[in-house]
């Protein structure tokens, strides 16, 4: 039987370009309204390819690697599945309920059977493709936009937006900038322009992916992901100065940070200390200071806080639509962290923040290397911002990306430029304090306990 290179082959990256981008394309406002998430089973191909080249290659050589990845992803998932069937079950709620429940957040298995089949068949390259297949999708939205404005009125209209800062009234006032303002996709962009800057070393066109998701980016405009994705590169280039120990270090105590910041940020909440905050300072909140001043009744900040079960707050903003308790027309509590809290209570909330933050930081550390979680935590700042205000910790593209990237920057060749110069004596500073660096890097070097082929 011939060997088939999916990394080689056109027609499996033909194939895998199209799921994602036929996929992303669900994200149309238009396909959306009319179909919800269903377009988004087209992602399923890119799963049913990869079974197809393993039953037809038998190629075992990086099943060990990429089911180690897959179980530590799921961990997290299975955790909050169990946590809110414990709590549904001390509530007493029916079996329908749990069913329904179980059912909102086992999509996100599957969202990563579809990250292991990509990078399963592509290695590092499946993240170039998947971003070739998103942004493609995104280019044709933005082109089915213009249709009501024209090239001209879409360009004017996409100018004042931007030098606007996103003002309300250029957004209600343009049916392009509306058509185009599709969230997922739009965070998405942040992460791949920062995967593709500083963790992307073999990729020949880099730099010009990287532009091209910042120009998406900025179509987008999501005022949350600037500051999001100023603090993530800050985070990227002072690792970049640190060796290996200190790069370690320094994504530990970011992770353990992380969990202290999210328990004040949901306190400052409860008080109504942020909303305040706010208000004084004129930061445009769009109704979402009346939904946690809402949701604040239904939950404390105690260790005697058992949660609500996931999706409970989904639920409680869809029971008050059409009533006189409806504090705005969205379903969505914008606000991750906080509905995190709110539906898994203050131990799972705990146990949950501490496996996501804390253990994937430390998985990655002693499994692929300091570099990786590197990686894995630059995206992580830059999502933990868009938690704050936003959905983004399971819409789907989201979700799928910050799993992809990490995996793809571990099977990524990592190569340093040679040193113009190999004896001291002949260096300059700064060419001294390179050479020490990567002496002194070479010293602490971890050995990973996993090593990509």
């Amino acid at each position: 039987m011939k060997e088939v290179y999916t990394k080689q082959s056109k027609a499996y990256i033909g194939l895998y370009i199209f799921f994602i981008f036929g996929a992303a394309m669900g994200d149309w406002k238009v396909l959306n309204q009319a179909l919800g998430a269903l377009p988004k089973v087209i992602s399923v191909g890119a799963l049913a390819l990869a079974v197809l080249y393993f039953f037809w290659s038998g190629n075992f050589s990086k099943l060990k690697e990429i089911s180690r990845f897959g179980i530590m992803y799921s961990s997290i998932i299975i955790g909050i599945i169990l946590c809110s069937i414990l709590i549904w079950i001390m509530d007493l709620q029916s079996l329908g309920f749990i069913v329904k429940g179980v059912s909102k957040i086992s999509y996100q298995l599957l969202n990563i059977a579809i990250v292991l089949a990509a990078v399963y068949m592509f290695e590092e390259d499946a993240a170039k493709y998947t971003f070739i297949g998103i942004a493609g999708a995104n280019f044709v939205i933005i082109l089915l936009g213009a249709v009501t404005t024209g090239i001209g009125g879409a360009v004017t209209d996409m100018i004042n937006n931007i030098t606007s800062f996103g003002a309300s009234e250029v957004i209600v006032n343009s049916p392009f900038i509306r058509a185009i303002e599709i969230h997922d996709i739009t965070f998405v962009m942040g992460v791949f322009f920062i995967y593709f800057v500083f963790f992307c070393p073999g990729e020949k066109y880099r730099f010009l992916y990287a532009g091209i998701a910042m120009f998406l980016f900025m179509a987008g405009l999501k005022r949350i992901a600037f500051l999001s994705l100023a603090l993530a590169v800050f985070f990227a280039l002072f690792c970049m100065l640190l060796g290996p120990k200190g790069k370690a270090r320094t994504v530990m105590i970011t992770a353990v940070l992380i969990v202290v910041f999210c328990y004040f940020y949901i306190f400052i909440i409860q008080k109504g200390y942020f909303t305040q905050f706010c208000t004084e300072h004129d930061i445009e909140l769009n109704g979402r200071d009346r939904i946690y001043d809402y949701i604040s009744q239904f939950y404390e900040v105690s260790p005697s806080y058992r949660g609500k079960g996931y999706e409970f707050c989904v639920q409680l903003l869809k029971s008050m639509r059409g009533t006189k308790d409806q504090v705005v027309a969205i379903n969505a509590v914008h606000n991750d962290i906080l509905k995190m809290y709110v539906e898994m209570g203050f131990w799972g909330f705990f146990a949950w923040i501490m496996g996501y933050y804390v253990y994937q930081s430390h998985w990655f550390l002693s499994r692929c290397g300091e570099k990786v979680a590197v990686c894995f935590m630059a995206i992580n700042v830059y999502m933990l911002i868009t938690y704050m205000t936003d959905n983004t910790m399971f819409y789907y593209w989201s979700s799928m990306v910050i799993r992809l990237l990490p995996m793809c920057f571990f099977y990524a060749p990592v190569k340093e430029r040679p040193l113009r110069k190999t004896n001291v004596l002949e260096m300059n500073s700064f060419e001294k304090w390179i050479y020490r660096k990567r002496k002194r890097a070479l010293e602490q070097q971890r050995t990973p306990r996993m090593k990509a082929q």
